[in-house]
């Protein structure tokens, strides 16, 4: 993936996360990628709050995502198998949304309301 890259911190744990910005490189996401390394993942970055919605089409691995808002503050963390169709839904408007090897919030003890650092973060007027 040739996409740039940002450091993001969750619950004291650094993430390198490839960052998809454009509808492109959010289309394409993680799918044909093979493996993560153990703190890697892909930040989707959107313009506005949306109402996500993923799959897993074409993407041969398992996933964890976090859905993500305006604020920082995770909204739900589900888990997502490898080339599943069916839809991943937020669970209100997200802004962020971060896949990461499968399990891995889970495992880190991050859940609902935990807080991200280090996001482009909208400003406020």
């Amino acid at each position: 993936m040739n996409l740039p890259r940002l450091v993001l911190t969750l619950n004291g744990h650094r993430i390198d996360a490839h960052v998809a910005r454009s509808e492109e490189d959010r289309a394409q996401g993680l799918m044909e990628c093979t493996s993560l390394a153990e703190h890697e993942g892909m930040l989707f970055i959107h313009d506005a709050p949306i109402e996500a919605c993923f799959w897993m089409k074409n993407t041969p691995l398992d996933l964890s995502i976090a859905f993500i808002d305006d604020d920082g503050q995770i909204l739900n963390v589900e888990e997502m198998s490898a080339g599943s169709l069916d839809g991943t839904r937020a669970a209100g408007l997200t802004r962020f949304v971060l896949e990461m090897n499968s399990r891995w919030f889970a495992e880190r003890g991050i859940s609902r309301g935990a807080r991200m650092e280090g996001l482009p973060l909208p400003v406020q007027a």
